[in-house]
């Protein structure tokens, strides 16, 4: 695999707070999203997502380069559940309380076996093709979130609301929608946590010798071949819909103060 380019940063100008990650060895590339924690018992330091990113990427460093799909879910899942019994909460804390899991998706590309596995949300685009990975779970909390701004808009007569209230109103089901983790159905979905399903229908996408792909987390919504086309998309959406209410219907919006709305990272390379 020949690296085009790369770039891994967080929202935050902290960088040990960055939930993404990413690595590239001989035998995989691997973009990591760490998925932002809805915890109210705050277990895991610095976040969730930096500590699932982090276990993630170097279970996968150790992997011999021939190893399946299915082995590196169960070894991350390993992994993880190793760290549940670990924790002074407990595994049957965990167990119980899966948002309080550590939760990280992630794209992993195999050059063993020329294909790519969407374990969860993260991005790949094949020569300019991009594969759809948005959760129907999280489209519907995007418009729920839009239907609230705009109402508490319209609340204040047009005027700017207080910072991402919005955000505040949905949070009890963002934390409901963790139960649906590695379920199926409408609303379930795939995710890292340790508890995932063996069985779990695994988005494959094939690659080919000369290929060019581009492996990317969601904070590039509107993915694009090159960074440079993607960082500009990025900008537009800040200028054009900056709470992400209208053309781009997500969970946050960009916030002053920090450089995105959320970790970006995007891989692109030549098989």
């Amino acid at each position: 695999m020949r690296i085009i380019e790369r770039r891994c940063r967080g929202k935050r100008a902290d960088r040990s707070l960055n939930e993404d990650g990413l690595l590239v060895t001989d035998g995989f590339a691997v973009v990591a999203d760490g998925v932002t924690s809805k915890s109210e018992r705050r277990p895991w330091r610095p976040s969730g997502g930096v500590v699932a990113k982090d276990l993630l990427l170097s279970t996968i460093e150790r992997l011999p380069p021939d190893s399946t799909m299915r082995d590196v879910q169960r070894a991350v899942d390993a992994r993880f559940r190793a760290e549940y019994e670990a924790h002074a909460l407990g595994a049957d804390f965990f167990a119980r309380e899966p948002v309080e899991r550590l939760q990280v998706n992630a794209v992993v590309l195999s050059a063993a076996h020329r294909e790519a596995w969407l374990f969860g949300d993260c991005q790949i685009m094949v020569n300019g093709v991009r594969t759809p990975t948005e959760k129907r779970v999280d489209e519907l909390l995007g418009r729920l979130r839009s239907f609230a701004a705009h109402a508490l808009m319209l609340q204040c007569d047009g005027n700017a609301v207080r910072e991402d209230a919005a955000r505040e109103m949905i949070m009890p089901f963002l934390r409901l929608q963790s139960r649906f983790a590695n379920r199926r159905g409408e609303y379930g979905y795939f995710v890292f946590d340790g508890f995932t399903d063996p069985t779990y229908p695994i988005r494959t996408v094939p690659v080919s010798p000369g290929d060019e792909v581009v492996l990317a987390s969601d904070g590039y919504p509107l993915l694009r071949p090159t960074l440079a086309e993607s960082e500009r998309e990025l900008e537009r959406l800040r200028r054009e819909d900056p709470m992400l209410i209208d053309e781009y219907r997500t969970t946050k919006g960009f916030e002053p103060g920090l450089d995105s709305f959320d970790d970006r990272t995007y891989l692109r390379l030549v098989v």
